[in-house]
């Protein structure tokens, strides 16, 4: 695994993490059911306040997570070609 893919996937997770703090920082549920409460509270925001069936909300609540996930990857790969020693493309 070369640097760029490595700091591509830290990005990734950190991003992931942040949009989970975000959502289900204010809680009072331990912190290893953050993701759940996270995707769910988002679930809850799209059918509230868009009025749309559950099961397009859970669809695009997964869309919304593997979107910020792909983002903060190609970012991080980005930023990693700055750390890696050889250039490549």
């Amino acid at each position: 695994m070369n640097m760029r893919v490595l700091i591509g996937l830290i990005t990734a997770f950190i991003g992931l993490f942040a949009m989970v703090y975000l959502i289900a920082g204010g809680t009072q549920f331990p912190i290893s059911q953050w993701p759940q409460e996270a995707y769910l509270g988002l679930v809850f925001s799209v059918v509230w306040g868009t009025g749309v069936a559950a099961s397009v909300a859970y669809f695009f609540s997964a869309l919304v997570f593997v979107t910020i996930a792909v983002v903060c990857y190609a970012i991080g790969y980005k930023i990693g070609g700055f750390f890696s020693s050889k250039s490549e493309a």
